[in-house]
């Protein structure tokens, strides 16, 4: 059966979300796990350990509940390092809004460190705050104006922000530090994918780039067959779904693309996007 005009319109709505909502979000979390990861490090490495090489006993290494952490950051709100490590901790268990006003508390109290400033970016941009997420890493750029980290950061929230031609300006900064990320190259490309006018040639060139160094990155798999399918390419298409499929079975877009190509394969052409 013909899908209805209405069916395929709402398919490509939520081809579209899925996009955006995967990429906003995979990018928090890995930036907040990042920090973690290296707070954790930063942490084990200033402590004086035991000669066993046991990790100091602080919070950072019991994990301590959330509601303890909450009550003390309440209670250290002049203490940075607490306010940061405490931070990290609640964002890590999904508590943005508190590790938020735990970054907002430490950037207070030392204004000029840029990692504070940039992880406070994040997580304003976790929570939709883009114009107070953009100014944070556009401070913590004119402390570190080499560090491609900041320049993701600002580059991800002008793109979450929906303000695509100044990202692709950032991203294309961020690749003069780290010419062969394929995230930001992935993103690159979907400033094009979702500027309007669309330019979808521009859009496909990044996301063969990135597969060029990264032949099995899904999420650039993901984004170049719904490209293709836009620009009415399913021959093209259907040998990077099928990849997809066996790569990332259980990826959220895979029935939405699915079925566009169905409706190529029999129809002949694809509705636009």
């Amino acid at each position: 059966m013909k899908p209805s005009t209405l069916a395929v319109a709402m398919t490509c709505l939520v081809i579209g979300f899925f996009i955006g909502f995967a990429y906003t979000n995979s990018r928090n979390r890995e930036f907040i796990r990042e920090q973690a990861e290296k707070a954790r490090a930063e942490a084990f490495a200033a402590s004086n350990r035991t000669a066993g090489g046991a990790a100091p006993d602080d919070d950072l290494h019991r994990n301590p509940n959330v509601e303890t952490a909450l009550a003390e950051a309440a209670s250290k709100r002049d203490d940075f390092d607490a306010q940061t490590r405490l931070g990290i901790f609640l964002a890590e268990n999904g508590r943005i809004p508190e590790a938020r006003e735990c970054f907002e508390a430490a950037v207070k109290l030392r204004p000029d460190d840029w990692q504070a400033l940039a992880i406070l970016g994040r997580l304003l941009a976790a929570e939709s705050k883009y114009p107070e997420a953009i100014a944070r890493f556009e401070t913590a750029y004119k402390l570190q104006p080499n560090n491609g980290q900041i320049v993701v950061g600002l580059a991800n929230a002008l793109f979450d922000a929906k303000r695509y031609e100044d990202a692709q300006k950032w991203y294309e900064k961020a690749l003069t530090l780290t010419p062969k990320d394929v995230n930001v190259i992935t993103d690159l490309g979907l400033t094009y994918y979702f500027r309007r006018p669309q330019q979808l040639d521009k859009a496909m060139a990044y996301f063969q780039q990135s597969l060029s160094i990264d032949p099995n990155h899904t999420l650039t798999l993901q984004n170049y067959a719904v490209a293709l399918l836009d620009a009415n390419r399913p021959a093209e298409a259907r040998p990077i779904v099928e990849k997809l499929e066996r790569l990332a079975p259980q990826n959220e877009m895979l029935p939405a693309i699915r079925q566009r190509l169905a409706q190529a394969n029999t129809t002949g052409n694809i509705p636009p996007h």
